[in-house]
C-alpha cells in the first residue's frame, strides 16, 4: 500500500481565569485523524509561535524599570530579574506530559505581574515538539500572591495560543472488495478489467488445470507472469497495478476466485 503525508495546521488557543485554579489545562484536545479508507500510519505534532496574553488586576503593581545613567548593564539585569521573581506575582508553569496527561513536568515557568501603566501583558512561550505522544498544558501556581481572580479592579484572564502543525501519514486500505467473475479458455482474454480505484486484488485457483496469468493480452501457457497451480493463491504487492489481467490455459475450460478491493 501506498504511504501519503501532509500537514495540517491549525491555530489553537485556551483561556484560564479564577474556575481553573491550579488545575492544568492542556492546550489542545487531541482527536485522532480519520479519513475514510485510510489507516494512520503516524501523527507528528509540533507547537510554534506559543505566546501568552495576560491580563492582571488583583495583585499590585508593578511600576515599569527606570535604571541610573551610571548603571551597568549587569545591574540592570540584575535589577529586571528581581522585579521579574520578587514583586508581587503570579506563576504560570508550562507543563509537558509524554503519558497521556497522568504525570505533568514542568519545563518552564513565567512571573505574571500587573505592570503599570500597561493594562496587558505579552509572553513569548517558544516552540515545541510534541510528537506523537506529548502534550503541553498550562498551569497557574500561587508565589504568596493568590492566584487568577475576579475582583474589584476586573477579571485577571490569560489566554494561551499558538500555531499547531500536525504531520499526518496515513496509509490506503480497502474497504469493499468485490467478486469477479470469470471464465478461462485455450485462447488469452481478459478477466479483469482496469480500475484506477483498485488498492488490492487476489487470485485463488481453486480448479483443477494450470492457470496462467498476465497483465498484457498475449499471455501463453509458456510466457506468464503467474503461474497458478491448482489450490495456488497470489495476491498483487505494492504498489498496486490497476490495469487489466489476462489468463489462458492448456486445455478445456475452467473459472477461479478473484477478489478485487477499493
Amino acid at each position: 500500500m501506498a504511504l501519503d503525508t501532509f500537514t495540517i495546521k491549525t491555530k489553537v488557543a485556551i483561556t484560564l481565569d479564577a474556575n481553573t485554579q491550579t488545575n492544568v489545562v492542556p492546550l489542545f484536545t487531541y482527536t485522532s485523524f480519520t479519513k475514510a479508507g485510510y489507516r494512520v500510519v503516524n501523527e507528528y505534532f509540533e507547537v510554534k509561535n506559543l505566546k501568552a496574553v495576560a491580563f492582571i488586576y488583583n495583585i499590585a503593581t508593578v511600576p515599569f524599570p527606570v535604571f541610573d545613567l551610571e548603571d551597568s548593564e549587569s545591574k540592570q539585569l540584575l535589577d529586571a530579574i528581581n522585579l521579574e521573581w520578587k514583586s508581587p506575582r503570579i506563576e504560570m508553569d508550562i507543563l509537558l506530559t509524554t503519558n497521556n496527561g497522568t504525570n505533568w513536568q514542568r519545563i518552564a515557568a513565567y512571573s505574571l505581574l500587573n505592570p503599570n501603566p500597561y493594562p496587558y501583558r505579552e509572553y513569548s512561550l517558544g516552540d515545541h515538539a510534541l510528537g506523537s505522544n506529548a502534550m503541553v498544558g498550562i498551569q497557574m501556581k500561587n508565589v504568596g500572591f493568590g492566584l487568577l481572580q475576579n475582583g474589584a479592579f476586573g477579571s485577571d484572564k490569560i489566554t494561551v495560543f499558538a500555531d499547531l502543525e500536525r504531520v499526518v501519514t496515513v496509509e490506503r486500505i480497502s474497504d469493499t472488495s468485490s467478486r469477479i467473475a470469470n471464465t478461462i479458455t485455450t485462447t488469452a482474454s481478459k478477466i479483469v478489467n482496469s480500475n484506477n480505484n483498485r488498492t488490492g486484488i487476489s487470485f485463488q485457483n481453486n480448479s483443477l488445470v494450470d492457470v496462467f496469468v498476465d497483465t498484457v493480452n498475449t499471455v501463453k501457457t509458456s510466457s506468464y507472469a503467474v503461474k497458478l497451480a491448482p489450490g495456488d493463491y497470489y495476491e498483487a504487492l505494492a504498489p498496486i497495478y490497476t490495469g487489466s489481467y489476462y489468463a489462458v490455459i492448456a486445455s478445456g475450460t475452467a473459472s477461479i476466485e478473484i477478489r478485487e478491493y477499493v
